[in-house]
């Protein structure tokens, strides 16, 4: 009796490690220790991502959103359109909820003038650092004149009759070039948007992620190539619902471009383009899109 009060009280004590227990014929050993709990080190995404990618800090995420949908001179050939605006609004909710843009870094433009777009260009060029991403965004009319084989943007004071107020593809590839990212992503969902770069294959070439981040981008993709594309665009429907069905914690790219171009292609005309802006920088890199948990 006094052995098995002895034997409780020192168990409660944390004393006993294995306690022997006495027989007539024999003598065993029970061990009445617990085994220590496993504790999980808890996951660091900042770590991760780091890791990941190659780098020392977490990169600043900025973003250019741009839907034009109503023009003060519409008319014949230059009709409002339904959806740009709708397209950007929602774009601007996927990036800023789902992925690693912080809304102070994220400008949302509806129906800009010239002046408005190019102002923003300045202001992006004085304040996106040489460690930060840029993504730009626009939809609305473009235009595409073959016989000088110039490309443009029509913001919301464009008219058709003069090219006073068109922004060139020139001029945007200048600026993707002088803003100082790390890697810059133009999208863009307007007629003839094709026209500001040279277009690679749909199969992007396999690399590492931290292979990708290292070397500078400068990447477009475009919803057609020298074609007109419709007001209600599968394209931008595409772009946002392959970003929305994302379970990739890092998705570059050319795979999102690769999950979008078969669902395009088999349901619209138009062919969108992946590929590099030329003259603006490029070194072989990939803009990456990082999930949020």
């Amino acid at each position: 009796m006094k052995t098995r009060i002895l034997l409780a009280l020192m168990c409660l004590a944390g004393a006993v490690v294995a306690q022997p227990i006495e027989g007539t014929s024999n003598s065993v050993v029970v061990d009445l220790t617990k085994p220590a709990p496993v504790i999980a080190k808890p996951i660091n995404p900042e770590r991760i991502t780091l890791e990941t990618l190659g780098i020392t800090t977490l990169p600043k995420y900025h973003a250019l959103i741009i839907g034009v949908s109503q023009y003060k001179y519409a008319g014949a050939g230059l009709p409002n359109l339904e959806m740009p605006e709708k397209d950007a609004e929602e774009i601007y909710r996927i990036l800023t909820e789902r992925y690693a843009f912080d809304p102070e870094n994220v400008i949302l433009l509806k129906n800009a003038t010239r002046e408005e777009i190019i102002n923003t260009f300045d202001r992006l060029a004085a304040t996106v650092k040489e460690k930060d991403n840029l993504l730009v965004f626009y939809a609305g009319h473009g235009f595409y004149d073959k016989s000088k084989d110039f490309g443009y943007w029509l913001p919301a004071d464009a008219k058709k009759t003069s090219t006073a107020a068109w922004i060139a593809n020139s001029t945007i590839k200048d600026y993707m070039g002088a803003i100082n990212s790390k890697h810059t992503l133009l999208i863009t969902d307007a007629c003839f948007g094709g026209s500001i770069f040279k277009t690679r294959s749909v199969e992007a070439a396999i690399m590492q992620f931290n292979q990708l981040y290292k070397n500078t981008s400068r990447k477009a993709v475009t919803s057609g190539n020298l074609t007109e594309v419709p007001d209600q665009s599968l394209f931008v429907k595409y772009f946002i619902k392959k970003l929305e069905e994302n379970e990739d914690v890092f998705l570059s790219t050319g795979k999102l471009f690769s999950r979008m171009y078969e669902p395009i292609i088999n349901n619209t005309p138009t062919i969108p383009q992946y590929g590099v802006i030329q003259g603006a920088g490029d070194e072989g890199g990939d803009f990456i899109f990082i999930r949020k948990n």
